[in-house]
């Protein structure tokens, strides 16, 4: 456990050794199947997560169902915002949904709090963290007000590509539509028009990206 939290924790060479020894010995290991819904938000805060393996989708729900994906996490990514209860003055809902079967590890919040209020580098990057995450939503809710819903789709789906290490892609209309925020039947249109011009060849339930130089310029 020392190990994975060396590798994913900036801070922890600056921890003293019982420090070290608190967090390592306090962190909940917890797995997931893949579908699994887990709330954050309110009175829930589960403490700081770092995802050992697997993938997850962090979103946000709109009064009405809808559904915007705000960003995702993979192996060895840390997810400060489930802690971010611990900060005053700041609450936010959000849900994550495990696209892959995954193991989390979970520092819970009582113990990560006594540190970060002990060791001034733990809250630091505390603060550096959620501030780096919020300008992240910021810069994509300003993508989803001035930009057109083509472009966040290409945009979308050049990111699937991506984590997915392959031009062929096991995605549904339906996923891409609560990632970008629209209807389904707004996604199957656009994306028959990107088959029209030859950026993706679509078949049953796989997109296949056909040129993605020109798809990240829609």
């Amino acid at each position: 456990m020392k190990e994975l939290l060396k590798r994913t924790l900036p801070f922890w060479d600056d921890l003293t050794k019982r420090e070290q020894d608190a967090l390592a010995q306090r962190v909940v290991e917890s797995t997931y199947e893949k579908g699994t819904i887990l709330h954050y938000g309110g009175r829930e805060c589960a403490g700081v997560q770092i995802i050992k393996s697997g993938q997850a989708r962090v979103y946000v729900t709109s009064p009405g169902g809808g559904e915007i994906t705000l960003f995702r996490l993979v192996d060895e990514d840390v997810s400060i915002l489930s802690a971010a209860c611990m900060m005053k003055g700041l609450d936010i809902e959000l849900d994550m949904e495990l696209e892959q079967d995954s193991a989390i590890c979970t520092i819970p919040k009582g113990v990560y709090r006594e540190i970060s209020e002990q060791n001034a580098k733990v809250k630091d990057y505390t603060l550096e963290m959620i501030s780096e995450k919020f300008s992240d939503i910021m810069w994509l809710f300003n993508q989803y007000v001035f930009s057109n819903v083509a472009s966040r789709l290409a945009d979308t789906i050049l990111e699937h590509r991506s984590l997915a290490g392959s031009d062929t892609l096991k995605i549904t209309h339906d996923a891409l539509a609560r990632d970008i925020g629209t209807a389904r039947e707004v996604v199957t249109r656009l994306l028959k028009q990107f088959q029209t011009d030859g950026l993706v060849k679509l078949t049953r339930g796989h997109i296949e990206v056909l040129d993605a130089a020109k798809l990240g310029k829609v």
